[in-house]
């Protein structure tokens, strides 16, 4: 008898084991996501028409601090300032706070007296609202700038709240679009702290700050992450401001991004914008960059001339240091140096050591040509180098010019020609002598010449001081380079006619 029992028992504990691992099994039912807030007619946009005309949201707060935006989008009103309102609500209607666009007034109840807030708004507007309900506190903003703290008691609505738009006209079309959190708001930056989108289910993705460097054919585009976005676009655009194109989408794993397919020469303006799901956070700072070709190696070089006095006098003498500058690797220079060969004289050259002159063409008055190359490995010019010196003297008055002409320059794989502009020049002021001209009569005139000539050859010292200049040049001598000089002064004496 015992034995049967048990066997009743072990068949009941086998039925119901296996009963409740079959209701263990089962699928248990999933909570339903919360719908997107709208309009109580299912839409963002709600147009309005009549006078004490109101709408709500299709959910209420109960509890927090939330955020929403509402546009005017349409407004047919003859008014300057739209006849709408704006504020919160009970389920009822019966009891509204709402900001009056047409007299900057807050009416409580829609037919009460209003009260003075803010400033009056117009058509077209973004009216942004932070309600903190826990504190019965709200806060309206006028296209991102607030119009001050307005606290309203507890009991001016009873249960739950629900976002509110209204219109203030009768026979008045007027639209509504709302913003409650699941596109980016226009003016996120104003957002409270603590505050959150009034549709609680939006993600707020943050902005990001963007850099650009330009390159060769190419944009480097750095950003700084922005919260709550698993994505980025980049977008460009050919126009400040845009419109902009994307470039990238569904960038993830990193914040950069190249844009190889920047054309060099042409401006371009980015921006990225972060990305959560299906939503696009705000655009970032709009960044610039132009691409440019990259500069090969000694095609920027430049010839330079360094004349070493500022001014000298005539017959004095004078350096003009030739030197190569953003090179790399030179060994060989075949240039092109001009001068002014009225106001000075060509003395010759001084070599540097290290770089010898292989040819000196002086067949043409006032231009030297020059082919100078290194001596060994350890010469190779890539830095600004002084390798060859030019000396002069002065013969006449006026301002001096040495001009670096031309020049083509190597390296051990390559040749490159100085471009134009970057074959420079100097200039130096040459002064006359302190003293007259040789007879001190003011003038120079085929008499000074002569004088000279009588004295040619001779010291300073032994020419008679008491009556003439004779050295022109103050060298302590009388020589050519005075008779030269004096020759330039009668040619441009214009009180000096000669025979004819």
């Amino acid at each position: 008898m015992k034995k049967r029992i048990f066997s009743h028992l072990s068949l009941f504990l086998s039925v119901l084991f296996v009963a409740v691992s079959v209701l263990t099994a089962l699928p248990t039912a999933t909570q339903a996501a919360t719908p997107p807030v709208t309009w109580s007619n299912g839409s963002l946009v709600r147009t309005l028409s009549g006078s004490g005309t109101f709408e709500i949201a299709s959910q209420a707060k109960t509890s927090g601090k939330w955020y929403w935006e509402t546009e005017i989008t349409s407004d047919n009103s003859s008014q300057a300032y739209s006849p709408s309102l704006i504020g919160i609500s009970s389920l009822d209607k019966k009891q509204t706070i709402a900001y009056y666009g047409h007299t900057a007034l807050i009416f409580k109840n829609y037919k009460d007296p209003g009260i003075p807030y803010g400033s009056r708004f117009t058509k077209k507007s973004i009216i942004s609202v932070a309600l903190d309900i826990d504190n019965s506190n709200m806060i309206w903003y006028i296209n991102g700038v607030s119009q001050g703290t307005f606290k309203y008691n507890p009991t001016d609505i009873t249960g739950p709240i629900y976002a509110l738009i209204g219109s203030g006209e009768t026979g008045v079309l007027r639209t509504f679009t709302a913003n409650f959190g699941a596109t980016p708001f226009k003016y996120k930056n104003i957002i409270p702290a603590g505050y959150a989108p009034y549709d609680e289910n939006a993600v707020l993705i943050g902005e990001s700050t963007l850099k650009a460097t330009a390159g060769d054919a190419k944009v480097d585009l750095t950003w700084s992450t922005a919260d709550n976005a698993t994505s980025y676009n980049v977008k460009r655009a050919t126009t400040t401001g845009g419109p902009y194109t994307n470039v990238a989408t569904n960038v993830t794993g990193n914040t950069y991004y190249t844009d190889t397919t920047a054309v060099n020469g042409t401006p371009y303006f980015y921006v990225v914008t972060g990305v959560n799901g299906t939503t696009e956070g705000a655009v970032s700072n709009e960044v610039t960059a132009t691409p440019i070709a990259a500069v090969k190696p000694n095609e920027q070089a430049t010839l330079d001339v360094t004349i070493d006095k500022e001014k000298v006098k005539v017959g004095e003498g004078f350096i003009a240091d030739l030197s190569l500058k953003k090179a790399t690797n030179i060994y060989a220079e075949d240039f092109v140096v001009n001068y002014d060969a009225t106001l000075m004289e060509y003395l010759g050259y001084t070599e540097v050591p290290g770089y010898k002159v292989y040819n000196e063409t002086n067949d043409k008055k006032g231009t030297l040509r020059f082919i100078v190359a290194s001596q060994g490995k350890n010469y190779g010019i890539s830095a600004d180098t002084v390798f060859l010196k030019l000396k002069f003297k002065a013969i006449a008055v006026g301002t001096g010019k040495v001009d670096s002409l031309s020049g083509r320059i190597a390296d051990t794989t390559n040749e490159y020609d100085i471009a134009p502009a970057n074959a420079l020049e100097d200039t130096i002021l040459i002064e006359k002598p302190a003293f007259l001209d040789v007879n001190r009569s003011g003038s120079y005139t085929l008499l000074d010449l002569s004088i000279d000539a009588f004295y040619f050859g001779q010291n300073a010292a032994d020419t008679d001081k008491t009556l003439h200049d004779a050295d022109q040049t103050e060298d302590d001598q009388v020589g050519d380079d005075d008779l030269v000089y004096i020759v330039g002064q009668i040619l441009t004496n214009a009180d000096y006619t000669p025979n004819k």
